[in-house]
């Protein structure tokens, strides 16, 4: 009866607006948090700095891993949490701002930054994942459909421009006292927004109802993904496309070490590629809800290739005038090579649950997503490595040809135009 009561209450708005509030805050600081302190931008810049361009390559990879460790013990972990789930938030918030912070102290003092780095990828993603289910749950025992939707877009828009904000004001100023010191400023910043999200994670209250949750494994995720992959023939193309967009989903770390070899003594080079990334959020939640809307699924995979060709090629051309070796031509790049990277896991939910079956769906893709997590390492490495030479087009050249590849699979493999219109109806 309780939870029958708090669900009503939640529908006509009387219990809403409190929660909302806490939620729409916590949430605002989390992914200014995740912005300021990006596993795809900021360690990887700094990781470089410090010569260890193959840990730079990995780090996108270890936290990619992690989330798909997350979301494999999220059930057992939901499971053991019960009604307390907005804990567990609060929990998993404060452990990724003890990580980011002891990232910044291994930078800081040069003792064991691979080690650091690359654990704390790997621990941040996991919580990271374990939290973003456990903030699915909350939401949706808190609000109602409708304000859901409004929350999540609206925390997006505002974590992505207080990140800005933050980066333009607060960074310059704190950059005075030690100009080199500004890039782990960044990671202080977001540790304390971390922090501070955690806090009022503890605010939101219990959840009101219990979901029963099955112990899964990997090896069981594995089994059962293989066995619905197989019967499931959509699912071969659907294998095809994310294993070949995982070049493009990784331009923006190998960007970001190709950008610290240039520009390794520009004090402020890295907080205009925090910007640049925060500003492609931004631009691109709008522009992949229009493309999706009126295109559908295969326009979005090809206009994603081909804006991380684009960002590929911008950066080939540097390489061979050197008069373009410009901190704003590589936040051109990141605008780009953010908002291509943001269309491919949207455009993939879209396909996989307009195809599979209920039963099915949560299987698929956490067995598509331990592939990209397996590719993402092996590549990740290998692009972090060729990545140390500041003057070889090789793997650039490479780059844009992977890119270029992955827009002809999204044209020959990507559901139909007919088909696509019917995706999203379905996925909305």
């Amino acid at each position: 009866m309780t939870g029958t009561t708090e669900d009503r209450s939640g529908e006509d708005g009387s219990g809403e607006d409190g929660p909302y509030r806490v939620l729409l805050a916590q949430g605002t600081l989390y992914i200014t948090g995740l912005q300021l302190a990006n596993v795809s931008v900021v360690l990887p810049f700094i990781a470089a700095e410090h010569n260890l361009l193959w840990v730079a390559g990995l780090l996108y990879a270890a936290s990619g891993i992690g989330i798909v460790a997350g979301n494999s013990l999220s059930p057992y972990v939901m499971q053991r949490a019960k009604h307390q789930k907005h804990l567990l938030i609060a929990g998993a918030t404060a452990v990724m701002a003890v990580f980011v912070a002891a990232s910044a102290i291994a930078a800081r003092t040069g003792i064991l930054v691979a080690t650091v780095f690359l654990s704390s990828s790997l621990l941040m993603g996991l919580v990271s994942g374990l939290s973003r289910v456990a903030f699915s749950e909350v939401i949706s025992s808190k609000l109602p459909e409708e304000r859901r939707r409004d929350l999540v877009l609206i925390q997006g828009a505002l974590g992505a421009v207080a990140a800005i904000l933050t980066t333009l004001l607060l960074v310059p100023y704190l950059a005075q006292r030690e100009p080199q010191g500004s890039q782990l400023d960044l990671l202080w910043l977001g540790a304390g927004c971390f922090a501070v999200a955690a806090v009022l994670a503890g605010f939101v209250g219990p959840v009101a109802g219990g979901v029963r949750h099955d112990r899964v494994t990997f090896a069981q995720t594995y089994r059962e993904g293989l066995a619905a992959a197989r019967s499931q023939p959509w699912f071969r193309d659907y294998a095809w496309i994310m294993v070949l967009f995982v070049p493009v989903s990784l331009g923006t770390p190998f960007y970001s070490v190709h950008a610290s070899v240039n520009h390794a003594g520009s004090a402020g080079s890295l907080p205009v590629l925090v910007v640049s990334s925060s500003t492609g959020l931004v631009l691109g939640a709008l522009f992949w809800r229009f493309v999706s809307q009126r295109w559908g699924v295969r326009a979005m995979f090809v206009v994603s290739a081909l804006l991380g060709s684009v960002a590929a090629l911008i950066c080939v051309v540097i390489e061979v005038r050197q008069e373009w070796n410009h901190v704003w031509i590589y936040a051109v790049v990141f605008v780009l090579a953010t908002i291509a990277n943001q269309a491919i896991f949207s455009a993939g939910l879209i396909w996989v649950g307009a195809h599979a079956d209920d039963d099915h769906r949560a299987t698929l893709l956490g067995f598509g997503a331990l592939m990209i997590a397996a590719e993402s390492a092996l590549l990740g490495a290998a692009l972090g490595a060729l990545a140390q030479n500041a003057a070889i087009l090789g793997p650039l050249v490479a780059l844009l040809v992977l890119n270029l590849a992955a827009a002809v699979a999204a044209v020959l493999l990507a559901p139909k135009p007919d088909r696509q219109v019917t995706a999203g109806r379905e996925a909305g």
